[in-house]
């Protein structure tokens, strides 16, 4: 290589290094303005020149402590480096945050389930709790299983509540191994993970609340045809159609084709809490609940009259139960159910046993166990058969059921 080449290759170099020297400096710019953004709490400047600002201290009975430093500079260091320090080290509550507000960004869970998630992880991980106590890298198996156990135990879980508790743990630590925040393979820990039947709390079902009986469908039926208001009907209905309050309360008036005895069912109402502005949100979702809640309901004879009088207290709005221009919610209907039944001396209902005394009386009735799934929204009969037949019949009934098939 000449002289001339030579001083090329060099100025060349120079140049090279000179853009990747820009490039980190910007990179390093961003990284610097990321991690000031995350900073939730104000910085100022004193009287005296210097900067103060507070950092976030679990061992502070505030929760907080004041840091001071001479230069903005040097404040905006030590919050930097408080937040790497984080990173790298984290607590599991900022795992959890982490791994949720990533399953939220991607669309992975809807912002209901994101409220679900938050609300279950304040009541399975307690200030207190020892998991909350440990950096997350510190947290071994034995802390694991002591803290599941002493969980099911303390909060009596049952075996549904804990798959919950299970469903976080499982999200969390396989977002933190991803993170290299832990060295635990939760997949294998659970597996290898022994729970005793004993451990769990046995839900005890009061039958007498799981549906309606057969004389008190007639009883409340009655009284809803003799009271006709909007949110009557919307209840009347529900008892025709065996509808969740969700998709009754989003029902809109093209939703229904009284023409082919039809309801198209393809949302739903959803309420959880904003995580920007930690508001609750009521709002109809343009999905159902389920990819079998998206279905074509047949109207009964029976509900027809119902929907005449709904479509005549409803003139002025899409959605199909309204008061004063506004959409009638989920939480209205079981107010007004509850009223009802303290009016008809009734135990007690929510709507959603509505929906159950529907499914019982078409099962009851031999209809086609596919027809049942399709109305109920249910992806088998199985579901409806294990989570909403219950026996509706009055005393008189099962005891001719039992002496009939006893007497032969």
């Amino acid at each position: 290589m000449d002289t001339l080449q030579a001083e090329k290759f060099d100025t060349a170099f120079q140049q090279i290094n000179i853009y990747l020297s820009d490039i980190r400096n910007e990179y390093d710019i961003m990284n610097r303005e990321e991690y000031l953004l995350k900073h939730n709490h104000k910085v100022w400047q004193g009287t005296d020149g210097k900067w103060r600002t507070y950092l976030d201290s679990e061992n502070n009975s505030r929760g907080y402590v004041l840091k001071v430093k001479t230069t903005k500079k040097g404040i905006e260091d030590l919050i930097i480096n408080y937040y790497k320090e984080k990173e790298l080290d984290p607590y599991i509550d900022q795992v959890f945050e982490e791994w949720i507000n990533q399953k939220l960004q991607f669309g992975e869970i809807t912002k209901q389930s994101y409220s679900r998630y938050l609300n279950d992880y304040k009541r399975f991980f307690p200030k207190n709790c020892i998991l909350r106590q440990k950096k997350f890298r510190q947290i071994a198996e034995i802390d694991l299983e002591a803290f599941i156990k002493t969980t099911i135990h303390e909060l009596k879980l049952t075996r549904k509540t804990y798959g919950g508790l299970r469903t976080i743990i499982l999200g969390i630590f396989k977002y933190g191994k991803s993170k290299r925040y832990t060295t635990i393979s939760i997949t294998t820990f659970f597996g290898d993970l022994t729970l005793s039947q004993k451990s769990f709390t046995k839900k005890l079902i009061d039958r007498e609340s799981e549906v309606f009986s057969e004389s008190e469908t007639i009883r409340i039926k009655s009284y809803l045809r003799e009271n006709q208001t909007i949110r009557n009907l919307g209840i009347a209905l529900a008892f025709e159609t065996g509808l969740r309050v969700g998709e009754l309360c989003a029902l809109k008036k093209c939703d229904i084709d009284i023409e082919r005895h039809i309801i198209h069912i393809q949302r739903t109402e959803v309420t959880y809490k904003d995580p920007e502005t930690n508001k609750r949100v009521c709002e109809v979702r343009d999905v159902p609940k389920t990819e079998a809640g998206d279905r074509d309901l047949i109207i009964p004879d029976t509900a027809i009259p119902i929907l005449d009088s709904i479509f005549l207290l409803s003139r002025n709005s899409d959605y199909l139960f309204s008061e004063n221009g506004k959409r009638i919610r989920s939480n209205a209907f079981n107010r007004c159910l509850t009223r009802i039944c303290n009016n008809l001396h009734m135990k007690h209902r929510s709507m959603h046993k509505i929906r159950k005394t529907y499914g019982t009386m078409l099962i009851n009735s031999h209809v086609d166990e596919i027809l049942i799934a399709e109305q109920m929204g249910h992806k088998d009969i199985a579901t409806t058969k294990k989570y909403y037949y219950r026996s509706n019949r009055n005393d008189n009934t099962r005891y001719t059921q039992i002496n009939n098939a006893l007497s032969c």
